[in-house]
């Protein structure tokens, strides 16, 4: 078997080309591609922009329920000045709702044409005149989601009536 080292010095270009090979060699031998930490980190990121984004949907969803909550509320107290006028005893959602009267869309009446199901929420609208003012109405309105009952009470407010005693 033949050495291939010479016994000479080596020139610096040797050397170098020896010290390059050798970290060849080295790195080589270490794994390549994406690391689990820069999976982690991307997971990571990801994550957080998907809370984002369901944030801003969730968010957006809810003013639009609330705005068309308003708008239905809006026209049943219109459609309950128009069926009673200052005399409202009997009136209800079924009233209103029934085939041919024109007072109230067929989304707030619902599929079952008594407001059950039909607000933007799911759940039901009810109305009824108040016993103390006949020629009041009180409208309930059920499946509120208990995060924005507030919010909706808030934009509710101007279109109630307030009693001075």
């Amino acid at each position: 078997m033949q050495n291939t080292e010479s016994t000479h010095p080596l020139t610096q270009e040797e050397n170098n080309f020896k010290q390059h090979t050798q970290h060849q060699v080295f790195f080589n031998n270490k794994q390549r591609g994406a690391s689990l930490e820069n999976f982690i980190f991307w997971m990571i990121a990801a994550s957080l922009i998907l809370v984002v984004i369901v944030g801003l949907y969730m968010k957006s969803t809810s003013g639009a329920r609330n705005l068309a909550l308003k708008s239905d509320v809006g026209v049943m107290i219109a459609a309950s000045q128009q069926w009673g006028g200052n005399n409202k005893t009997g009136i209800s959602m079924t009233k209103l709702c029934e085939t041919g009267s024109h007072y109230l869309t067929n989304e707030i009446c619902g599929a079952t044409k008594n407001g059950m199901n039909a607000n933007p929420y799911g759940g039901n609208y009810a109305m009824a005149v108040d016993p103390s003012n006949p020629s009041r109405v009180k409208i309930d309105i059920t499946g509120i989601d208990a995060n924005y009952v507030n919010v909706v009470a808030n934009d509710l407010a101007p279109l109630s009536l307030i009693i001075a005693d």
